[in-house]
């Protein structure tokens, strides 16, 4: 963690974030050649500088520092992503329950509907079966 490579990371963070080294300067109460001397110049940074960019940036400073997100800041985004991930599941979960609960009611009601239709069905039929046996009487006569 040199000089040079924390350089290289506010510079690559800020640029990630859609900065120019104008609105950094501005933002940090600094002139944009102070601000550039710090990312490219012989500026050495000093603790102030650096937690003051990460602000900024919204980053850690030891992000800055490293070059990468310290394991326990990733662990922390993972905790929380697993915890809304986890509720969005259960969300989602209870509407496909929901959903299947109503399907299950529907086809009740239609398995009720296939029965009433086929009774009528067989109705139907023993009433021609019984008016073609009366037609059938009357022409023996």
């Amino acid at each position: 963690m040199d000089n040079k490579s924390v350089k290289e990371n506010i510079s690559r963070i800020r640029r990630r974030q859609g900065l120019s080294q104008e609105e950094m300067a501005e933002r940090m109460g600094i002139s944009r050649t102070a601000y550039r001397n710090i990312e490219q110049g012989p500026t050495r940074l000093i603790s102030d500088s650096i937690g003051k960019a990460a602000e900024i940036l919204g980053v850690s400073a030891e992000e800055i520092l490293l070059g990468y997100v310290p394991e326990k800041e990733v662990s922390n985004e993972i905790s929380e992503m697993k915890v809304r991930y986890g509720s969005r599941l259960r969300e989602l979960e209870s509407g496909h329950a929901d959903e299947l609960n109503r399907i299950k009611a529907h086809i009740g009601l239609m398995s009720e509907l296939v029965s009433s239709l086929q009774e009528n069905l067989r109705t139907k039929d023993e009433i021609i079966s019984m008016l073609r046996k009366g037609i059938a009487g009357q022409n023996t006569r």
